[in-house]
Formats: structure tokens, C-alpha cells, sequence
């Protein structure tokens, strides 16, 4: 498993995966697939090309991933578009393209909003270490719900893990 940057010419590979995210889990984006589906190519070439970080997550040949990471108007370094497929996930895609995004914003820590209904993302976000800040959107959701925060902190220089 390998996680690598998103360049210009794998814009497809970003969509088709984006695609099947909002299929597979409606309420995990901010986005609906009705309206995904809308985009010109022009829409999803620009992709690689945003301020940030577009990553993909690679099994051999065959994009299993994608994750990203981009700053708030605040500064505030933010994960998105998270997605793993079913048949990889409990491997190490989710785990690498995340600690990409946290090596990308590091020292600083990393937040993200999870639905309040998507208990699976919540539980692996946990286990990869974000925690709770209390911090609630209500009506963040894509379908109204709430949006739950979490954040991660970087491990501190010389800081001896578990």
C-alpha cells in the first residue's frame, strides 16, 4: 500500500473514487452525488491544482483511497474527502493517507467534522487518534444533521508512542 500526491493526470482516478464516496456514504461529505455528477471535467481537472493537499491511496496499480487536506479562512488545517473502499478498509490505506495529511499540517494539529449518524468513520477516527473537541455543528450536515469535531494533535518531538 502506498499513498502518493494527487497529480494532473490522475483527475479521473480522484473522481471515480469521489464518486463512489458519496454513493457509498451519503452522509460523510458535504456534498451530494446528484450534484457531483454535475461537474464539468474542467471541475474535477482543476482538483490537483487547489491550495492544500489531494492525496491518493494506492493497492499495486489499483486506487483503493483519497484523502486531503486544506486550511480554513482562519488557518485552521482541516482533513476532507476521506474515503477508503470497503475492501481495503481495516488495512493500512486509511491509516497512511491520514498521517500524510497530519505530517503535511504538522506542528499544527488537525481537525474534522464527522456526521453525527456515521458511527464508522467515528470509530476510526478514534482509533487513529483524533479525539472530541465538544465542538457540534448542528444543521452542518449534508442531509441537516450535525456535524460532530474532532482533532488530532501531532506527536511531539521525542514523544514515545504506545
Amino acid at each position: 500500500m502506498r499513498v502518493e500526491e494527487l497529480t494532473d493526470e490522475q483527475w479521473q482516478v480522484w473522481r471515480d473514487l469521489r464518486l463512489e464516496a458519496l454513493l457509498d456514504t451519503p452522509i460523510g461529505f458535504g456534498e451530494l452525488h446528484a450534484d457531483a455528477l454535475c461537474k464539468t471535467d474542467e471541475d474535477w481537472q482543476a482538483v490537483p491544482r487547489r491550495p492544500g493537499l489531494q492525496l491518493l491511496a494506492w493497492d499495486g496499480d489499483r486506487p483503493v483511497g483519497m484523502a486531503g487536506g486544506f486550511r480554513r479562512e482562519d488557518g485552521t488545517p482541516v482533513l476532507y474527502a476521506v474515503y477508503v473502499q470497503p475492501a481495503a478498509r481495516g488495512g493500512a490505506g486509511l491509516e497512511l493517507l491520514v498521517d500524510r495529511v497530519v505530517a503535511w499540517c504538522a506542528p499544527e494539529p488537525l481537525v474534522l467534522d464527522v456526521h453525527v449518524d456515521n458511527h464508522r468513520a467515528h470509530a476510526a477516527y478514534l482509533k487513529l487518534g483524533f479525539v472530541d473537541t465538544g465542538g457540534r455543528t448542528d444543521g452542518g450536515g449534508i442531509d441537516g444533521r450535525g456535524l460532530v469535531e474532532m482533532i488530532r494533535r501531532p506527536p511531539v518531538l521525542g514523544e514515545v508512542s504506545d
